[in-house]
């Protein structure tokens, strides 16, 4: 039997008989709550407004990381892995496995060169612990194929979050990309290398991918790139700096699953289980509802039913 580590997701009660000033007061981000901002695509209302589909995660960190760090380190090995001098790179990647999602919390964000400011009305409950994914108005904007979108915060609190807003036209082309053997080597089909390519080892891109995406770039006039990974959203740090260091050309939003409760064999299941593709194909038909008249290339592998979802989308 694989040693398991169980991270446990607790939430916080909200109070009925807090007055409306209080609640206000509590439900705004404050110095202990930490902001998870999702770059986000943004697509033109009829007027020419621009909405953004806007996603965060509010959460608090686990105070004492270490256990987890230990009970993973001997899932690993278990699984014959030496994770060796990596462990930093396991702790990274690990870390919001252990956050503690708040429920009930807005969040109001500015985005540069636009004249509205967006508002995420309330994170959700459980099962969604913490997280809030909404179409929010951000007004008139500049022409810009990227967007700077910060958090507000109160002035005692020099924190800066942010991420970026893609405008894109409801024309022209996009591409839509998996990320795992695709455009990363994740080896999905053999359990321990995938282990080592999702939790040790630094990221690699696909031999030749950097250089077709840059290419299509080009040639498709700057077409609006969305990257679909079935990988839980707590791997967004991870896979956004690689998107965003080895696929600086086609930088685009990257939307991922949902993943509360962990253990390794279970996440590296959930890299590879069989609801990806109904999640890939609710993704598409998301992305087709806000630009219906975009051309957009799909791009995937045959690891995770790629070929199958596009041709059912």
């Amino acid at each position: 039997m694989q040693p398991s580590l169980l991270i446990p997701v607790l939430f916080a009660a909200t109070s009925t008989g807090i007055c409306p000033v209080e609640r206000n007061i509590f439900n705004s981000i404050g110095p202990l709550d930490n902001v998870l901002l999702f770059d986000a695509p943004a697509f033109p209302e009829p007027d020419n407004q621009l909405l953004v589909a806007q996603q965060a995660f509010v959460y608090l960190h686990q105070l004492d990381f270490s256990p987890i760090v230990s009970g993973v380190q001997a899932a690993l090995n278990a699984l014959g892995l030496d994770i060796g001098d990596s462990l930093t790179n396991v702790e990274e990647r690990l870390k919001l496995f252990a956050a503690v999602g708040i429920p009930d919390k807005k969040v109001e964000m500015s985005v540069q060169g636009c004249n509205q400011p967006a508002h995420l009305q309330g994170t959700s409950g459980l099962p969604d612990l913490g997280m809030v994914l909404q179409n929010v108005s951000i007004g008139s904007c500049s022409a810009s194929k990227e967007l700077s979108a910060k958090v507000k915060l109160s002035f005692l609190d020099p924190r800066q979050i942010s991420a970026t807003v893609f405008p894109s036209t409801n024309s022209g082309y996009g591409v839509i990309s998996d990320i795992d053997d695709t455009v990363k080597v994740s080896h999905v089909l053999d359990t321990i290398d995938l282990a080592k390519a999702t939790l040790v080892d630094d990221p690699v891109a696909v031999t030749g991918m950097p250089q077709l995406y840059e290419s299509l770039s080009r040639s498709l006039d700057s077409p609006q790139f969305i990257y679909i990974s079935g990988s839980p959203f707590q791997l967004y740090p991870f896979l956004h700096d690689f998107i965003s260091t080895s696929f600086s050309a086609s930088k685009g939003p990257i939307l991922l699953q949902n993943l509360t409760v962990v253990d390794i064999p279970q996440l590296l299941e959930f890299a590879g289980n069989n609801g990806i593709f109904e999640y890939k194909l609710s993704q598409i038909d998301r992305i087709h509802g806000m630009y219906p008249n975009k051309k957009f290339l799909a791009i995937g592998d045959s690891t995770q039913k790629d070929p199958e979802t596009y041709g059912a989308a």
